[in-house]
């Protein structure tokens, strides 16, 4: 009876050496690197800058609050924004202070997604004149649950997605543990 234990418990040990990657930290460190070399551009490193649109809307709904011009509220922006970002608003920046329309200043820049958020923003308020702090509260707060359940659906559709594979490991180990012993213990019974 040992032996089949034995033997099962080493049939186990196989098919999970077969299942399981024998190189997985190796493709870690494979992923890093092409991360590495392909670089992200809207980053400077670890804590280089602000890239959340939502967080941005509620910095410069502050500085309006506070008092400050549409324009300086920008450049205090661009200061704590990331490289890419950074630059996009002192184009933006650049453009307002010659005297350039709302769009014309944008228009480079749209392209790019923080500063195509901020730009659907902050152009009703810009355009109209209305009071946009309220205005820049309340779309961070929209993109933030409209980010949120985003998230959710990914997240929903994952356990979908794991059904499979957690399936295939477990099955092996369902088979040693559970069916085999049982099996082993009615051969004798077959004599």
């Amino acid at each position: 009876m040992t032996a089949w234990l034995w033997l099962a418990f080493a049939l186990l040990g196989a098919s999970n050496a077969l299942l399981l990657p024998s190189t997985g930290s190796s493709r870690w460190r494979q992923l890093g690197a092409v991360r590495k070399r392909i670089g992200d551009p809207d980053t400077d490193g670890p804590g280089g800058g602000i890239a959340d649109v939502p967080l941005m809307l509620e910095l410069l709904a502050t500085c309006l609050d506070a008092g400050l011009p549409l324009s300086r509220s920008l450049e205090l922006l661009a200061a704590v924004t990331t490289t890419r970002t950074r630059e996009g608003l002192a184009t933006v920046i650049a453009g307002l202070s010659i005297g350039a329309s709302w769009q014309t200043s944008w228009r480079p820049v749209r392209g790019h997604p923080q500063m195509g958020g901020l730009y659907e923003a902050l152009t009703f308020a810009a355009v109209t004149g209305a009071p946009s702090a309220a205005l820049l509260y309340a779309e961070a707060a929209q993109l933030r649950r409209s980010a949120q359940r985003e998230s959710e659906h990914r997240a929903a559709s994952l356990g979908v997605k794991l059904v499979i594979p957690l399936g295939l490991c477990s099955l092996p180990a369902f088979l040693c543990l559970g069916v085999v012993p049982v099996i082993v213990a009615m051969v004798p019974s077959f004599r």
